[in-house]
């Protein structure tokens, strides 16, 4: 098993994030014309990633400016792989898990999408 830590300031895909009443209309336009094309709205925090699973948190930014958005938990044990996806500037890893797939960007996408499926890999092994 490998000793897995990792944090990375990054952007989430959270498919039910919706702009609060402190963003202007004309944003709020562009946000649902975004959010209708990829799945839902990137949202700045910090991904956690250890042994006992992956753990996303909005930044206080964030928190201000969309309505409802709660932490994402998804546990080691219902993981199932992760890979690299192609994003300008900041590559895309997708957790792909019990209930779906979790997205996020962030620089060095490619060695924290590695990390993890070793990890996953050595914990199969098992």
């Amino acid at each position: 098993m490998t000793d897995l830590h990792i944090r990375k300031l990054c952007n989430a895909l959270i498919p039910n994030a919706t702009p609060s009443r402190l963003v202007p209309g004309v944003a709020v336009d562009a946000a649902r014309r975004v959010s209708s094309k990829a799945g839902g709205l990137w949202v700045g925090g910090r991904v956690e990633i250890t042994p006992d699973g992956l753990s996303f948190a909005a930044n206080g930014l964030n928190k201000a400016f969309h309505t409802g958005l709660q932490p994402v938990h998804i546990p080691m044990a219902a993981i199932r792989k992760t890979w690299r996806e192609f994003g300008w500037v900041t590559g895309i890893v997708a957790v792909e898990h019990d209930e779906g797939t979790f997205r996020f960007r962030c620089f060095g996408a490619g060695k924290v999408a590695a990390a993890l499926e070793k990890h996953i890999a050595g914990r199969q092994e098992r």
